[in-house]
């Protein structure tokens, strides 16, 4: 019970320098005394987030990781570099991107998290086949991750996000 506390307050820790901001839920430290170290690898790969370095993101995922964002026209993309070049192109577009979890739930090789995400474009930005232009100056996004890990990496993300609270408060360009 107490390594599942001492885990739980490291996930807390690393989940705050994300800027995630807010504490887990009690069942998800629970879970997590439960799961094969999972907590350590998420505290990492939520590290590597804050740093906003797409190559330090990237290099916690496996040579063979999935990335899946989830809209229309976005294809998933396949191994580190393809993978580092897509966060390097969202971080990009979103320079002040920080985030707030809302549940984090552990399963036997992945996590769930539901969050909050703001996004600051300064500029217009793509995703998928569409084209934005910033309205506003932050506003926050509901998203969910899947991640699921292979000997501590990542080995497949798969990212839903609310793309009607994107185009409500941008001006779709194309």
């Amino acid at each position: 019970m107490a390594k599942a506390r001492l885990l739980a307050g490291l996930l807390v820790l690393g989940a705050g320098a994300a800027g995630w901001g807010a504490a887990l839920p009690v069942a998800a430290q629970a879970q997590s005394a439960a799961t094969q170290n999972l907590p350590a690898a998420v505290e990492r790969y939520a590290l590597a987030w804050a740093s906003r370095d797409a190559a330090r993101i990237a290099a916690l995922h496996t040579a063979d990781s999935v990335f899946h964002l989830v809209i229309e026209g976005e294809p998933p993309v396949v191994g580190r570099a393809a993978i580092e070049a897509r966060f390097a192109r969202i971080l990009a577009d979103n320079p002040a991107y920080s985030s707030t979890p809302r549940a984090v739930n552990f399963g036997a090789d992945f996590v769930v998290i539901e969050y909050d995400f703001v996004m600051a474009p300064p500029r217009a930005f793509v995703m998928g086949e569409r084209r934005y232009e910033p309205r506003v100056q932050a506003y926050s996004v509901p998203a969910i991750d899947v991640i699921t890990f292979r000997g501590g990496l990542v080995a497949r993300k798969v990212t839903y996000l609310d793309t009607a609270v994107i185009a409500a408060n941008s001006g779709l360009v194309q």
